[in-house]
């Protein structure tokens, strides 16, 4: 078989929550991601949801997706003898993965420099909430705060809401999205030069990055895009209730000229009341169809055209008709999907931590044919510590130095 993209690349993940995740997604590439923690256990493990472990005890189902595939070596980078295991782990590998403060990095004598120095081919990424310069640089944050400061939460909402945040940590999952990115990015300079980066990873950046077209729109009109809930922009578009739960639809300007009359043929050839209503030339105006009359006709009629349907039903005819309509599929939906289990997407792995069978994504990408690396589960805090210090050539007389002083 042909090796995995990252087979032979060592990292170095030295990152708490909000960063775990590049690790995760270097390590499906085939990368050996070496997560160092520190002795009091891995802060990933303090992000919920919990659920209970084979012990009895509280488990993080988050710190068990973010660490899938790594190995884990406890460590206090922050002692003098846990700095130069520090320094020798990082000396051999190609990629450090970081979310400290530049400030804790200089006192720990960590800094770009000294880590340049150590391994000047060592592609350096670090995630912050707001980078590591400018006036933010030391400012704290976390999901919220962070979906606030990218501007995403004021998308979020009801139109007569409150701004409303988007379920689950999905600034950590973005913010090490664009990290691992960065990674990749620095090894393909290294591939040329043999040089080393220092990525600097914007969390705020990542999520202002995705705003959609409100900025451009900003600066093309001076129209703030406001919240808007289930609101759709016009006729055709938007999502709407089914018989067993909810499609979305773009079939209106936002999607195609065709797909509008294929939507409207469709509903009329089925007898729905109003139907014939829509095939007037009026509803060929695109003003027109963004309307807020025309928004709610069109809601009425679909929505008694929809209901007698399911899900799978109007989305088998609406993609034979080259209708751009799905269903809004839940986790259950997900599992069942023919088209995911046919690329293996979804991956069992046995978990002893959690002393049961768990079901992940896998990657979203297929290699050579090969959907999915084979995957071991997240470690115990520390679980490859030994491991990892046989292959720096620690001694057992230097171990034993380093337990006596609390450091591993």
């Amino acid at each position: 078989m042909s090796p995995e993209p990252l087979d032979g690349v060592t990292v170095v993940d030295w990152t708490d929550h909000t960063g775990a995740y590049a690790g995760r997604l270097l390590a499906d590439l085939g990368a050996d991601v070496i997560r160092v923690v520190p002795p009091g256990g891995d802060p990933a493990a303090r992000v919920g949801p919990f659920v209970t472990g084979g012990d009895g005890r509280p488990v993080s189902t988050f710190e068990r997706f973010v660490n899938l595939n790594k190995r884990s070596v406890t460590l206090d980078v922050a002692a003098r003898d846990g700095r130069d295991v520090f320094l020798r782990l990082v000396g051999r590998a190609q990629v450090l993965l970081h979310t400290a403060a530049p400030p804790a990095l200089a006192a720990l004598g960590l800094g770009p420099d000294e880590l340049g120095a150590a391994n000047p081919g060592l592609v350096q990424v670090s995630v912050r909430p707001f980078g590591a310069t400018g006036p933010y640089r030391d400012h704290l944050a976390d999901d919220l705060v962070q979906l606030a400061a990218g501007g995403l939460l004021s998308l979020g909402g009801y139109a007569d809401t409150a701004p409303i945040a988007v379920a689950g940590h999905q600034t950590y999952l973005a913010g090490s999205i664009v990290a691992a990115g960065a990674a990749l990015l620095g090894l393909l300079g290294r591939l040329h030069d043999g040089r080393g980066r220092a990525m600097d990873v914007s969390v705020q950046e990542a999520i202002a990055g995705a705003l959609e077209d409100a900025v451009p729109t900003y600066d093309l009109t001076g129209r703030v895009r406001r919240r808007l809930g289930e609101v759709p922009r016009e006729a055709g578009t938007g999502t709407f209730p089914c018989r067993d739960g909810h499609v979305a639809m773009v079939a209106g300007r936002l999607g195609t000229a065709k797909a509008w009359t294929a939507l409207v043929g469709w509903m009329a050839e089925s007898g729905v009341d109003g139907a014939a209503e829509l095939t007037a030339a009026l509803w060929e105006d695109f003003r027109h169809r963004q309307s807020e009359p025309a928004i709610a006709r069109f809601r009425e009629v679909f929505g008694a055209f929809a209901a007698t349907r399911t899900k799978a039903e109007l989305y088998a005819e609406a993609q034979r008709r080259r209708i751009a309509l799905a269903p809004v599929n839940d986790v259950t939906d997900l599992r069942a999907d023919a088209q995911l289990a046919h690329r293996g997407f979804f991956v069992p792995v046995d978990d002893p931590v959690l002393g049961a069978t768990l079901v992940y994504p896998g990657r979203a990408s297929v290699v050579d044919g090969r959907t999915t690396l084979a995957h071991r589960p997240a470690p115990a805090p520390g679980q490859h510590t030994g491991e990892v210090l046989t292959e720096l050539g620690v001694g057992d007389e230097q171990r034993t130095t380093l337990v006596a002083a609390g450091v591993l």
